[in-house]
């Protein structure tokens, strides 16, 4: 073998290289043909959105339609506005409206408040004893006394919708007394809870009120951030300011309420329309060609996330470029949205004035403007011809495509402002 090495007329080194060449080929080869292998079997999707929010499970429609996500949140004391007269049990004499006596984060002498501290108008004890109520439907998970200064809390866990987003909060009433639920009770909005005390003596009579973000779902309900050293960033993120969440929320879509609503799921190339509480019919669905994340930009290709109302309905026939691939009819998603206007707002995507006008549009439940830098002009509609649901029917500039039969009867079932869901 000696003899044999020392003739070869090729280097050892470009022998080695040679070898590591068709190595390397034939890996590229093995690589090429098992990626084929798999890529015929699975849509683009991967594990997580390039939101990093996970890929929805197949419980996600039975998640969205769980009775007990919220509608929307009302005031914990008063009217649902947090208005209106009382009673005083202390002195019998009717006074007239509420008050904050400490805001939410406000400094003070027990440290960085958490929430509102809510009084009666008639200040001192004169609402010891008045009505606590629920904010809104959730599940109770800690009711007891706590003794001085907290004395009765009751927390309250809440679900619900923002943007078509899944979220929770957690509404926090303290220095109660006769507290009138239990741990794991379900309970509904504007249900008595208990009544306005004194956290056993600690203060004169009034509700201390937090809402917790989901963050704060391991806490306990006595913590307080100030002993622990914490500033006001860290509790900007795991509180929000009780007054302006509530204001901002008075009415939520609740899918297991709504009459109509059409849920569209991007990575099931799915959607799925209800009426009256149920499961009409399901369609297969195309997607936009660049289909994961929310769109943000005109021409990005990208179909919108979040939550939206069919603003417009036209038949066809279409006139003008491309107009054979809309097919026999189409219907306006209402892009953008609130969020996305203050989105693009934020980021200097669009103007003020063009942020306003989106709002504006929405609040009336008109059709958006669909000339700004976010692009607009979202519609279902049908195609010139038809497509195959094998996974990967990421074909339009940004819309959603049905097919052209399907199209035509889901038309004529879909009312202006019904609501649609496009989750990722």
């Amino acid at each position: 073998m000696i003899p044999v090495i020392v003739k070869f007329p090729i280097s050892c080194s470009f022998f080695f290289n040679l070898i590591k060449h068709h190595l390397f080929r034939l890996f590229i080869l093995l690589l090429f043909f098992s990626c084929g292998e798999v890529s015929s079997n699975r849509n683009i999707f991967p594990p997580f959105n390039n939101h990093n929010q996970p890929i929805l499970s197949d419980d996600i429609l039975s998640d969205l339609r769980d009775s007990m996500i919220v509608n929307g949140f009302d005031f914990p004391v008063g009217n649902n506005d947090g208005l209106g007269s009382y009673t005083s049990k202390l002195d019998n004499k009717v006074y007239e409206d509420w008050r904050v006596s400490t805001k939410f984060l406000e400094h003070y002498s027990l440290g960085i408040h958490t929430g509102l501290d809510i009084n009666g108008s008639g200040g001192g004890n004169t609402d010891i004893g008045q009505p606590v109520f629920a904010i809104a439907k959730g599940i109770v998970i800690d009711a007891q006394d706590y003794g001085a200064p907290w004395g009765g809390v009751v927390v309250i866990k809440h679900s619900y919708l923002e943007n078509a987003k899944l979220m929770t909060c957690y509404s926090l009433y303290a220095h109660m007394e006769n507290l009138m639920v239990k741990k794991n009770q379900h309970i509904s909005k504007r249900q008595q809870i208990g009544e306005i005390g004194t956290g056993k003596g600690s203060f004169l009579a009034h509700l201390h009120f937090e809402i917790r973000k989901s963050k704060m779902k391991d806490f306990a309900s006595t913590f307080w951030p100030s002993t622990e050293g914490k500033n006001v960033n860290w509790m900007k993120e795991h509180y929000d300011d009780p007054y302006d969440f509530i204001k901002s929320r008075r009415k939520l879509t609740s899918p297991y309420y709504e009459e109509k609503i059409i849920i569209a799921i991007k990575n099931k190339y799915k959607l799925y329309y209800y009426a009256g509480g149920k499961l009409f019919k399901q369609y297969e669905i195309a997607l936009s060609q660049n289909p994961l994340g929310h769109k943000e930009k005109e021409g990005d290709l990208k179909l919108p996330e979040g939550e939206y109302y069919i603003c417009e309905k036209q038949k066809g026939p279409f006139y003008g470029n491309y107009s054979e691939f809309l097919g026999p009819c189409l219907l306006r998603i209402s892009y953008p949205n609130i969020y996305d206007a203050k989105e693009g707002f934020r980021k200097g995507v669009i103007k003020k004035n063009e942020m306003d006008k989106v709002i504006d549009a929405n609040k009336l439940k008109g059709i958006p403007p669909k000339n700004t830098s976010l692009g607009g002009g979202i519609v279902i509609h049908g195609w010139n011809g038809d497509w195959t649901a094998n996974g990967k029917q990421n074909l339009t500039w940004g819309c959603i495509s049905m097919h052209n039969k399907e199209l035509e009867n889901f038309y004529d079932l879909i009312s202006i402002k019904t609501k649609i869901l496009i989750l990722p």
